[in-house]
């Protein structure tokens, strides 16, 4: 099937911004005296919601008001680290700019919570290539990755089929997420040097590198 649109995860595939984030974790682990393995970490944190990652790795049941409160914290510490250094990665703008003069939709599906989504929009102008209305994140309706709910709602957003669209992602909970979901086709964004040799799919570490067939 014809390849009609474009969903791309944020963090990690836009925004290479993990090293930031996993040092935010770092720094809230510690201050809470919390101790995770580096594979912990990936299991309970990477391409996870807040409330699921703080249901995870806190063990004691936590109040809404409880993981509203270290989710924001949490995202304050890594906004304050970034701020002098957030960017798209090479290459995403003049892909944003190409779609558009192709009249191919696209949008954003993020696991992140309005309070990172307004600092985007906020910080990098995101309004240039989007509505908030069109940008799905994290909104306390969704089952987080690996479940396929955040993929479907964008393909419905944009009004195609998950087979017609095409998903950007680069943690692993997103990839089978994406699956799940029966995108048309998924293109890996290795931004971290993973190993991604359990997934058959295409694989770029830079945005020139997205070919044009994809959307032919």
């Amino acid at each position: 099937m014809k390849i009609k649109g474009v969903v791309f995860d944020l963090n990690g595939t836009l925004i290479w911004d993990t090293p930031y984030h996993n040092l935010a974790f770092d720094i809230f682990l510690e201050k809470h005296d919390i101790q995770l393995t580096d594979e912990e970490k990936r299991i309970k944190i990477h391409g996870k919601t807040n409330p699921d990652i703080m249901r995870g790795i806190f063990e004691h049941a936590l109040s809404e008001d409880e993981i509203r409160n270290f989710s924001i914290e949490k995202e304050s510490i890594y906004q304050g680290l970034i701020i002098n250094d957030l960017h798209f990665a090479e290459g995403v703008e003049e892909l944003f700019d190409s779609l558009n003069q192709s009249g191919i939709p696209f949008t954003i599906a993020t696991s992140s919570d309005l309070f990172n989504v307004d600092f985007y929009f906020r910080e990098m102008k995101l309004d240039r290539w989007f509505t908030r209305e069109k940008v799905i994140y994290n909104d306390g309706t969704l089952n987080g990755k690996p479940e396929p709910d955040i993929f479907l709602r964008a393909a419905a957003r944009l009004e195609l089929l998950p087979a017609e669209i095409v998903i950007f992602e680069d943690s692993k909970a997103g990839i089978v997420a994406a699956e799940s979901a029966g995108a048309g086709k998924i293109v890996i964004v290795n931004s971290n040097k993973e190993d991604y040799a359990e997934f058959s799919h295409d694989s770029i570490s830079h945005f020139n590198e997205v070919d044009k067939v994809i959307f032919s």
